[in-house]
């Protein structure tokens, strides 16, 4: 274990012990690593549903958490239990260009609550949680704007799932009442593997970096810039509020670091010589290069892997 000095805190560092020889240990080793995970996650769920059931749950967690695939997971187990799960996303409470006279920022800023129209979004679950008809609204990235709205009709059994990383922020919080529960969803420990340790949010970052290619058309240098952003709103928004949450779920999977290494590898490999993020990304790569294996390929993971998020 070490001492984080910044928080106060003590860090645990899981050694991973991993022997891959064959396709047969890679097999099992993904299969051994989704099992784990998704009883982890059942487990989780049980302590969400041991409660007294909710109308709402707030899901959050850091950037590159599995945010998507546990509120899947949480609409199945709701939908199982003969009620209706319906997801809202908070992002979709953005602000628009538009609206740059509510917002003190000339481009928007995801990671801010200012960024969000709390005003609408208040009156919204106010509404909703009353059995009200409420319009939702749609939020586009491509054109930073809110582009339109559905009406949505309540129905009694409903049960709602509020998602996104300002789901943990006290100014969002404040308006789901007193009556929700709240999940909160990370990569728990830093990971020692032959004597290199891979923090927490260095395994995220590698998982962002591949995201943000394939899902965003982003490259690797984009992201490490927005990287030193999101980090820094973690540190000062999304971690402190997420020791108020009433269920925690440790979404990293064992297997991961083999199957995301060429992939980061390739994209940080891209970065000019001449950038500032150029050493940074020779660091990665080098902490990276620990994580060859010719056995373990995407073929063997479950298409409803949390993992899938990033690589597709």
């Amino acid at each position: 274990m070490a001492q984080d000095h910044e928080k106060g805190m003590v860090i645990i560092v899981k050694k991973l012990t991993v022997n891959i020889n064959s396709y047969a240990d890679a097999e099992e080793l993904v299969k051994k690593s989704e099992a784990e995970f998704t009883a982890h996650i059942n487990k989780a769920l049980d302590e969400v549903f041991d409660n007294d059931h909710h109308r709402l749950i707030a899901l959050s967690g850091p950037s590159c958490s599995g945010k998507t695939t546990t509120a899947s997971m949480l609409t199945e187990r709701i939908t199982s239990e003969g009620q209706n799960a319906v997801v809202m996303s908070i992002d979709d409470f953005f602000f628009g260009r538009s609206d740059r006279n509510k917002v003190d920022i000339e481009a928007p800023d995801y990671d801010s609550v200012k960024a969000i129209d709390l005003d609408y979004l208040g009156e919204f679950t106010k509404d909703l949680l009353a059995g009200k008809t409420v319009r939702v609204p749609k939020y586009s990235f491509l054109e930073t704007a809110r582009v339109g709205y559905r009406e949505y009709y309540p129905r009694e059994n409903d049960i709602y799932i509020f998602e996104g990383i300002q789901a943990v922020y006290p100014e969002v919080t404040a308006l789901f009442g007193n009556n929700y529960e709240s999940v909160f969803i990370s990569v728990e420990d830093d990971i020692e593997y032959n004597g290199t340790v891979f923090t927490k949010h260095e395994i995220r970052l590698f998982r962002r970096i591949v995201r943000d290619y394939k899902f965003r058309n982003a490259t690797a240098e984009f992201t490490l810039h927005l990287w030193e952003g999101v980090r820094a709103n973690e540190e000062n928004n999304i971690f402190p509020n997420s020791q108020q949450c009433d269920v925690y779920i440790n979404s990293f999977l064992p297997y991961e670091l083999f199957v995301i290494a060429p992939y980061a590898t390739d994209l940080l490999r891209t970065i000019p010589s001449g950038s500032r993020y150029r050493a940074e990304a020779e660091r990665l790569m080098d902490k990276l290069s620990i994580f060859k294996c010719d056995y373990i390929e995407d073929r063997m993971i479950p298409a409803n892997s949390v993992f899938r998020e990033f690589i597709g």
